[in-house]
């Protein structure tokens, strides 16, 4: 049995637009981002239907989604094992802060992201990990539904690695995924 998640970043964030680390940071989608939302409502209503939507908590997440939830009239689920990487001492900083003051984690995130952990707060292994239980969780529970997920960069790129069958090591070799993009991950469940 197919079950088909379509999962997307979250529109650019006022924090996107200014260079700001926004792990479990809240921070609102920008003007743009506002607009990617209602762009990514008309793109996905247009080719699929949708039986569920799942969000991480954060706003710009959840916002992302919101018009296309309205439309369909579906409840957003959140769940906070969708959120970014808790960026712990680096939240709300400027990404150029961060390497001044934190040199060292910030040259192995910037260099070699999958063996990285932000200072303070939590490694890409952790994340990886949240990410495949949920996912697991959420395509289980949706068994051959059409499942919509908003979460974020960090969070793709792992699971990506996962999906794909690689190392934490080469995450620094998958490309960042642009705001208001799709991957679409079938499950197949037997």
């Amino acid at each position: 049995m197919k079950t088909t998640l379509l999962f997307v970043r979250h529109g650019q964030s006022i924090a996107n637009e200014n260079g700001i680390f926004a792990g479990h940071l809240d921070v609102p989608l920008s003007e743009l981002g506002q607009k990617q939302a209602v762009e990514l409502k008309d793109y996905l209503l247009s080719r699929y239907k949708i039986d569920a939507i799942y969000s991480s908590d954060l706003s710009r997440a959840y916002a992302t989604v919101l018009p296309t939830a309205e439309a369909i009239k579906i409840p957003i689920q959140k769940d906070t094992a969708l959120r970014e990487i808790d960026g712990g001492k680096w939240e709300g900083m400027l990404q150029k802060e961060i390497a001044v003051e934190y040199p060292q984690d910030y040259a192995v995130w910037h260099n070699n992201t999958g063996f990285s952990r932000c200072t303070g707060g939590e490694s890409m292994q952790e994340v990886q990990s949240r990410g495949i239980a949920v996912v697991e969780r959420i395509a289980n529970k949706h068994l051959g539904q059409t499942v919509l997920i908003a979460t974020h960069a960090g969070f793709l790129r792992a699971m990506q690695c996962y999906w794909k069958k690689l190392p934490l090591s080469k995450m620094k070799d998958i490309t960042w995924v642009p705001n208001a993009s799709i991957i679409l991950k079938p499950f197949w469940i037997r």
